[in-house]
């Protein structure tokens, strides 16, 4: 290492806690697991029969649905993949925290981990795969459809 002031503090607290600090830069892989294409698979087999189950309890269903057909898209970050890959295999895992069969409590876990999810990766689901989580939802009798327009508002 080139003697720095990064280098300087690392030696400092070395000196004084006795903890050596890491030898190369920490990998996002140690922290976010380097497993994103067995999410995605794990994803692509178990969402729609989960889904069928339990996404009409959830308040965000569309937008968990919305969060698939991001996953899905080739367009799409790895990085925006690799977190929706990972909350909705937590949501179709079949051990959770709190068991999904339990009343209320059940999918709280499950609708904790697909919220921070969400929040992370809104800006990427595009109107199209709300478009497409709407029609699947539909075709799979998971949402009502919308109804229709009011006549007398239209002039």
């Amino acid at each position: 290492m080139p003697d720095n002031r990064l280098t300087r503090w690392f030696k400092k607290a070395q000196d004084e806690t006795g903890v050596t600090p890491p030898a190369e830069p920490i990998r996002p892989e140690v922290f976010v697991g380097s497993d994103q294409e067995k999410n995605e698979a794990y994803v692509r087999e178990g969402f729609a029969a989960k889904a069928r189950a339990f996404l009409t309890k959830l308040p965000m269903a569309e937008d968990v649905a919305a969060a698939y057909f991001c996953m899905l898209d080739p367009a799409t970050p790895r990085w925006v993949k690799g977190v929706s890959a990972a909350a909705l295999a937590y949501f179709i895992f079949p051990v959770d925290a709190i068991v999904d069969a339990i009343p209320l409590a059940g999918l709280m876990d499950d609708v904790t981990v697909l919220t921070g999810a969400l929040t992370a990766i809104s800006a990427y689901i595009t109107p199209e795969h709300r478009a497409k989580a709407r029609r699947w939802m539909l075709a799979e009798h998971l949402a009502a459809p919308a109804p229709p327009p009011d006549d007398d508002l239209i002039p």
